[in-house]
């Protein structure tokens, strides 16, 4: 006869079942609040005056505050494929294939990922942290008090705003990979600009733009609408900020490397 399950299985299954449920629950909060996004983001808006200047506040902390990492990011990693590859192809007579390799790195990969690991670092938890401190201090409950329904008021600033700077930082991170890469490039290696750029310009095509501009449009409403959530679901204490924070990193980079892997399965195969 077979034995029965011990408790300590028993348990682990009865946890890993919580956490899955709870996980699905909350994936389906964040796709309902991400259609009300979507669908607040019309001509009523025109009736709140104050979502204009919120906006703005919002494309500059995240994108004008956050260029100079990004710029930095985008050096480093062009300056690594520059120098490396032409080290490489050089032995085989194939300096003209650099410019295969920073469109699939730089345009289609690792430009959109990083780009949006580096917004999801520094401002998804920044927006979960406010609003959650909003949440703490009753202005909600003061919003509501007033007529203002906080999701339009407080979310949809915030959730353009990450999107519109998302995808400012993403040509930025472009330009210093490519043309930063190849000027720190010169300190190391000989490879000249315009053969790097006929290579670059002639192995980039309509749908790796397209393409990429679908991952980082993706990679911005994901990241909006979960750090939105998880900002509203601060009501406790403020120790629980840093739980949602967390919870939130960990659902964004979920969603993050689901985006990727499809539309480049489907871009690709």
């Amino acid at each position: 006869m077979k034995e029965p399950a011990s408790k300590e299985t028993l348990w682990f299954f009865g946890a890993l079942g919580r956490i899955a449920a709870q996980l699905l629950e909350s994936l389906i909060d964040i796709f309902g609040l991400f259609y009300r996004l979507i669908s607040a983001s019309g001509p009523q808006l025109a009736n709140y005056r104050l979502l204009g200047r919120e906006f703005i506040r919002q494309v500059y902390y995240i994108g004008v505050c956050g260029w100079p990492m990004v710029a930095l990011t985008g050096l480093l990693l062009g300056l690594a494929i520059i120098v490396y590859a032409v080290a490489q192809l050089a032995r085989i007579q194939g300096e003209l294939l650099i410019g295969n390799l920073l469109v699939i790195i730089v345009v289609r990969e690792l430009g959109p990922v990083f780009t949006a690991l580096l917004v999801l670092l520094r401002s998804g938890a920044a927006i979960i942290v406010e609003i959650g401190a909003m949440a703490l201090d009753r202005e909600m409950d003061a919003m509501e008090l007033m007529g203002v329904e906080p999701e339009i008021f407080i979310g949809v600033p915030r959730f353009w705003g990450l999107i519109i700077s998302l995808i400012i930082l993403y040509f930025i991170f472009l330009i210093s990979a490519i043309l930063g890469g190849y000027l720190f490039g010169q300190l190391f290696t000989e490879i000249y600009w315009q053969g790097l750029w006929l290579s670059f310009v002639g192995a980039l095509t309509w749908q790796d733009l397209f393409i990429s501009a679908a991952k980082i449009l993706l990679f911005g409403m994901s990241i909006g609408a979960v750090a939105i959530y998880y900002g509203f679901r601060v009501k406790e204490h403020l120790s629980a900020v840093a739980q949602h924070i967390s919870r939130g990193a960990v659902v964004s980079l979920l969603f993050l490397g689901v985006i990727n892997a499809v539309l480049s399965i489907l871009g690709y195969s």
